[in-house]
């Protein structure tokens, strides 16, 4: 099968399996299994076998409140850099093994966590999770691809120094966590990338990713046994226990106060925040409702109705929970003209 048939295929399965997920919503309830592989990994699963699409995402408990205080960021490049290259493969024929296969493999770095996802047909699973796999145990970071990487985040910060939204995202952040892990930037400064090196992110790699803080979810045409083969293929060879470093939990500072920036620039960026409910708090569930009238239900939401459909104020307001390991938090931004912030 050529590589933009297979590419074609998976999109039209995506959008089918959504398709199929919604319309069958009122129907029935999603029945979600819990497995456990014969290692003993645990995963959720849904079973959707109408559709021929596998879709797993996991998570790591320790993000970029691993980094060194004197070096943000390396988390955030070693993340960027586990398709570049693993095992056998370098980064070229890493990506065109993706490519050919019709696999979609992505990693990111929050400040608490490490996510990543893979999406493939069903009849392409054994190289997805073979790539995927590979991808969380052996990482090459090669030079040439760190370099890569490091050339492409340095861009990206210089933009962040003129960015509205940037420049707003990182006050708010140091001024409400002050010498703490999560008023640092994930992504790093122009100061501290440059001086990431190959050991930092493979010392960031071993400490982190490992199968006692793993959670792991799977949607699609697998069954509980075929699942539970592949997570021990998968995610078997990681260590038993993470090396995290104790992150202090924090509540936020400088509630009630309102910082300005002043940029030269016509539109002005807001972002607000207060305290929030943590995941296990038993009103979280409530919260996530309440939250999603307020400003989470997009084009419904009670925000969008009276900010940009009455008032004409903002093209878009939003509001979400944010629960992380150490603090939990309720998030709210718009973009207006500077003359309308008020």
């Amino acid at each position: 099968m050529s590589t933009h048939l297979s590419l074609r295929i998976l999109a039209t399965a995506t959008a089918l399996f959504a398709a199929v997920v919604i319309s069958n919503a009122p129907a029935r309830a999603t029945t979600i299994e819990r497995v456990v592989s014969p290692g003993g990994i645990e995963a959720w699963l849904v079973r959707e076998p109408s559709v021929p699409l596998i879709a797993l995402d996991f998570a790591f408990k320790g993000g970029a409140d691993q980094d060194a205080a004197a070096k943000p960021g390396v988390g955030y490049m070693a993340t960027a850099l586990l398709d570049d290259g693993a095992g056998d493969l370098d980064a070229k024929a890493f990506h065109q093994r993706l490519e050919e296969y019709a696999i979609e493999l992505r990693f990111s770095t929050g400040r608490s966590h490490v996510l990543g996802s893979v999406r493939m047909l069903k009849e392409r699973q054994e190289q997805g999770f073979e790539l995927l796999r590979l991808a969380l145990t052996a990482p090459r970071f090669d030079a040439d691809a760190i370099e890569r990487v490091r050339a492409q985040v340095l861009a990206g910060l210089r933009r962040a120094t003129t960015s509205p939204n940037e420049i707003a995202s990182r006050v708010w952040w140091k001024t409400a966590f002050p010498d703490h892990p999560y008023g640092r930037p994930t992504n790093g400064t122009l100061e501290s990338v440059p001086q990431v090196s190959a050991d930092d992110l493979k010392t960031y790699v071993r400490r982190v990713f490992a199968r006692d803080t793993l959670k792991v979810s799977v949607v699609g045409d697998i069954d509980a046994v075929a699942l539970g083969k592949i997570l021990d293929a998968v995610f078997g060879a990681l260590p038993a226990k993470a090396a995290l470093n104790p992150v202090p939990t924090v509540t936020m500072q400088a509630m009630g106060r309102r910082i300005v920036v002043d940029l030269d620039v016509p539109q002005a960026v807001l972002s607000l925040g207060g305290v929030g409910l943590a995941r296990k708090d038993p009103d979280f569930i409530a919260a996530f409702v309440v939250n999603h009238i307020l400003g989470g239900g997009s084009f419904t939401s009670r925000l969008y109705d009276e900010i940009r459909e009455k008032r004409g104020l903002a093209y878009g307001v939003y509001s979400y929970l944010l629960p992380m390991n150490n603090a939990a938090l309720v998030m709210a931004g718009t973009a207006t003209r500077a003359d309308r912030a008020g």
